[in-house]
């Protein structure tokens, strides 16, 4: 999926139009590309974005780690969270990341 998918899943869905463009946000080169917008709050689009992916998913999350990496000219933010979802009476934990390039909130 790409993010002009992602982007039109999440406002169909949910009625929120996040300022995203890029890739899934599976991996560092396919991070979801947040663009800067006022206020300037890149944290909570990604926090947003995650909610929303999560409850279309069935799943709860929990952020674990953030982490601001120096990718070539870029600034990425990796999300690392904990999934739970309910498989019969069993809880399933998943620890999973998220890529979102957040050079455009910064600069």
């Amino acid at each position: 999926m790409n993010t002009s998918d992602l982007r039109t899943l999440l406002r169909d869905d949910f009625g929120q139009d996040f300022p995203i463009s890029g890739g899934n946000g599976e991996s560092c080169e396919a991070a979801i590309v947040i663009h800067r917008q006022r206020p300037n709050n890149y944290v909570a689009v990604e926090y947003g974005v995650l909610d929303c992916l999560a409850i279309r998913r069935g799943v709860e999350w929990q952020p674990l780690l953030q982490a601001l990496l120096d990718v070539d000219d870029r600034k990425v933010d990796k999300m690392q969270i904990e999934t739970r979802s309910m498989q019969g009476d069993q809880i399933i934990t998943r620890t999973e990341a998220y890529f979102f390039d957040i050079t455009e909130c910064l600069g």
